[in-house]
């Protein structure tokens, strides 16, 4: 073995969908970060992508996302989740540990409707939200297609993810919302072309925070 051999292990961005849930046989989030350009990214950005299915299961939150976090050690953990009200790109700034009421693939809710990871009754990311939608707005992109801020994140599986993972990197850590394929302009190529500036702006600040 060459003992002079130097190792350089690449910062790694990750980003998760979801996988089939009540009314969306097809998830719009997983078919969007399914397609994002691996390889323009890594060689974009100087990272390893990893594109991460969960499914929408709060026990299985508990159990994969904190391992994902030590496991990889993200720079950038981007959450992707759809909403069935969403027109546009929704990028959320906070998640509530408690008030998950509604049952999840299995007809399972968290124990007393609260998430046990630690921290306050709201938990913030650090991003800053408000400029990552200004920037993607005077992009170029597809017409009709924005992103928008957004303080409620729909208290079901994907605000609780959003809650796990903000307590462990706050700084770290985005969620987006996006539309279902059906609305104009949010077919899953557009969208993941859409995840992708997202991703570029989002790690853009967390870089800068390292």
């Amino acid at each position: 073995m060459n003992e002079n051999l130097d190792i350089y292990f690449k910062p790694i961005v990750l980003v998760t969908g979801f996988g089939p849930f009540i009314k969306h046989p097809v998830n719009a989030s997983w078919e969007a970060v399914k397609l994002l350009n691996k390889d323009e990214i890594e060689k974009k950005h100087n990272v390893e992508l990893v594109q991460i299915e969960l499914p929408v299961i709060y026990e299985n939150v508990d159990e994969f996302v904190p391992a994902l976090w030590e496991t990889h050690e993200p720079i950038l953990m981007l959450h992707v989740g759809v909403s069935s009200i969403a027109q546009h790109l929704t990028l959320e700034k906070q998640a509530h540990k408690k008030g998950y009421q509604r049952m999840d693939y299995f007809d399972q809710c968290p124990a007393n409707h609260t998430c046990p990871a630690d921290g306050a009754v709201r938990l913030h990311t650090k991003l800053d939200v408000d400029q990552i939608c200004d920037d993607f707005n005077n992009s170029d992109l597809p017409e009709g297609v924005k992103a928008i801020a957004s303080l409620d994140a729909g208290r079901y599986v994907c605000e609780y993810t959003y809650y796990r993972s903000l307590s462990v990197a706050a700084g770290r850590t985005l969620f987006v919302h996006v539309p279902a394929g059906h609305v104009a302009g949010y077919g899953a190529d557009n969208t993941a072309r859409c995840l992708e500036r997202v991703l570029e702006l989002a790690l853009r600040q967390a870089q800068t925070r390292q």
